[in-house]
């Protein structure tokens, strides 16, 4: 019983991911609703569905779910070298989410009116564009992994 504990837990992997997206999200819609100066601004309702809908066309969602295989070896690790958990996941849940995110956001579809880019210009756009809210999603996500597993461990 010991050893599933420190498996992969999917109800931790989805509260994190869940966690994550919320950051993802209200982060998107204050960037769009308040974004530049001297630039109309939408509103905050706007930029909440256009966050909401961008998150699943826009590549992080598809990054939260290619991450399941990785995020499963990352926990394996964790188990065998015993690093301490309150630096580790959340170190490598920003790293991780960002590169997978930059990655699938290139490889989402674009609008016809946007010009044909490389993989690695799109990758390069996307990290300038989200960057920051990649990484905080990312740290936020490991950071609720680690402290989901620190409460079961404590409950068993």
């Amino acid at each position: 019983m010991v050893r599933n504990l420190h498996q992969i837990n999917l109800a931790r992997y989805a509260a994190s991911a869940i966690l994550a997206s919320l950051v993802y999200v209200v982060w998107m819609s204050v960037s769009i609703a308040f974004g530049e100066a001297g630039t109309a601004h939408p509103g905050l309702l706007f930029g909440f569905g256009f966050a909401f809908v961008f998150l699943f066309i826009g590549g992080f969602g598809l990054a939260l779910l290619l991450m399941i295989i990785p995020w499963a070896i990352i926990v394996w690790v964790n188990l065998k070298t015993q690093w301490d958990g309150r630096i580790y996941y959340p170190g490598i849940g920003a790293i991780l989410l960002f590169t997978l995110a930059c990655a699938t956001a290139a490889i989402s579809p674009k609008p016809f009116w946007i010009e044909d880019q490389t993989f690695l210009e799109a990758a390069v756009i996307a990290a300038q564009r989200q960057g920051l809210c990649l990484l905080f999603s990312g740290v936020a996500f490991g950071a609720c992994y680690w402290w989901l597993e620190r409460r079961v461990r404590a409950v068993v």
